[in-house]
């Protein structure tokens, strides 16, 4: 369903060392909660090939992206053909470029805040539908997306009202951000202020940049933990970054029952079993990307359809806990599955406090 897909994986395996490339293995009943979503009423004249231009393809999120969206479009009967830009603007737009001659569709994830243009631009001069993710580009149709500060706001709320330093003493918060990436400042940003909501005086002591990495997250969050020995919280823009500074903690000889991890996605199986572990993941903003790449597809089918969609095209995101994890994610027969009925059911606001 998927075109090259194979070949990407190999041309990120040998050439980002940094970047280890995750692997994502789908439930047996994966397709079973796809068909609980009713699909979008098309015509025999709707897309049948659709490019996905990802930004990087190595994360658990974007290979989980990668396979639903090929699923959901084998729903239409489409297929889908990926190109990944491993974060490069100019790669990106040459690779929009080239698709737009053979596909008839476009879901675009941008590989950085700002330059992304043309490629709107492009869709629109040749009629083609483009539905973008994660990040907002000027001049889009839709957006599929969580509400990015809200998102991190209600995480920091949470960690204010549930965490203290075992120290009796304001909460010291490392960030593990993606600074080239606005989603990612918004989820620090609206972190920070959650959290400060409820206790005044905590603060970021360090704001690394761990590039969406494990390993590169774990380098930079090492030197932080020689100096910063009294850390309590861990704040990640997403799991594998907050995991590979949770491994440095523990490297540097630090105690990890007087720290707290808050990260963003909880979307692979390992970050799931960790929230239920009652280690130091206490809660996870959780973005669902199974129900973003259901959206995508139908957005898609949408606007060839002339139905109206929304700019913002807000996806649930909420703290999840181990108290409430198997709401989204029941095990069904022995493997976390997401049910995408109640997390269709979530209920969103309409406008985001920042974007």
């Amino acid at each position: 369903m998927v075109e090259n897909k194979a070949k990407l994986e190999s041309e990120h395996l040998d050439g980002l060392s940094d970047h280890p490339h995750a692997v994502y293995d789908p439930p047996p009943g994966l397709d079973k909660a796809l068909s609980a979503l009713a699909l979008v009423a098309v015509d025999d004249g709707a897309p049948k090939r659709i490019g996905y231009l990802v930004n990087y393809s190595f994360h658990i999120w974007y290979q989980i992206l990668l396979d639903i969206i090929a699923r959901r479009a084998a729903q239409y009967g489409a297929t889908v053909v990926v190109r990944d830009a491993e974060l490069s603007v100019e790669r990106q737009i040459e690779q929009a470029r080239e698709l737009l001659e053979s596909v008839d569709a476009l879901i675009l994830t941008p590989a950085a805040t700002e330059g992304l243009e043309p490629i709107v631009r492009m869709g629109a001069d040749k009629g083609i539908p483009v539905v973008v993710e994660a990040n907002p580009v000027d001049g889009m149709e839709t957006l599929v997306a969580i509400c990015d500060y809200d998102a991190g706001y209600a995480l920091g709320q949470w960690v204010g009202q549930n965490v203290r330093s075992p120290a009796g003493k304001p909460l010291k918060v490392l960030d593990m951000g993606l600074p080239t990436l606005r989603p990612c400042l918004l989820r620090s940003d609206g972190f920070i202020k959650g959290l400060q909501s409820i206790q005044p005086e905590a603060a970021f002591i360090e704001r690394l940049n761990g590039e969406g990495s494990r390993i590169i997250a774990k380098r930079r969050a090492a030197k932080v933990f020689e100096i910063h020995t009294d850390i309590d919280v861990i704040f990640a823009m997403d799991d594998e970054t907050g995991q590979g500074a949770l491994e440095a903690f523990r490297e540097a000889g630090l105690n990890s029952d007087n720290v707290s991890l808050a990260t963003f996605g909880l979307a692979g199986n390992g970050e799931k079993d960790l929230l239920m572990s009652h280690g130091p993941l206490k809660a996870g903003a959780a973005m669902f990307p199974e129900y973003v790449a259901v959206r995508c597809v139908d957005s898609v089918m949408r606007i060839y359809g002339g139905e109206p969609v929304s700019r913002r095209d807000v996806i649930p995101a909420l703290p999840v806990t181990a108290d409430t994890l198997s709401k989204y994610y029941p095990k069904v027969d022995g493997v976390w599955t997401p049910d995408l009925e109640s997390i269709a059911a979530l209920t969103v606001i309409s406008t985001c406090t920042q974007e």
